[in-house]
């Protein structure tokens, strides 16, 4: 029998060596401790706010894409989330920009 697929090397390179730290260091920056973002400690209040709400403005157009399969709680949560978006709009109304 002819195989079509070589074996791989029994060694890694030093450019396979590389990767697998690179691939380790990320997946391990990745991993359920680490926190998922960090925030920039020079952060304005205004600017957090309208962060906030960009994001918040992305989850509810994202829920609303695929709120057709979206069961009780998940449209509970949405609800809170169309909230909180609501309430950082506001806030976002009273700044005064500087």
């Amino acid at each position: 029998m002819v195989k079509v697929t070589p074996d791989p090397p029994r060694f890694l390179s030093e450019d396979a060596l590389l990767n697998r730290r690179a691939i380790d260091y990320y997946l391990k920056a990745s991993a359920p401790d680490a926190p998922t973002f960090i925030l920039n400690d020079n952060l304005s209040f205004e600017d957090a706010l309208a962060h906030a709400a960009d994001l918040l403005h992305c989850a509810v157009e994202t829920a609303h894409s695929s709120a057709e399969a979206m069961n009780v709680q998940q449209r509970a949560v949405m609800h809170l989330v169309e909230m909180a978006k609501g309430v950082v709009d506001r806030a976002l109304e009273c700044v005064q920009p500087q």
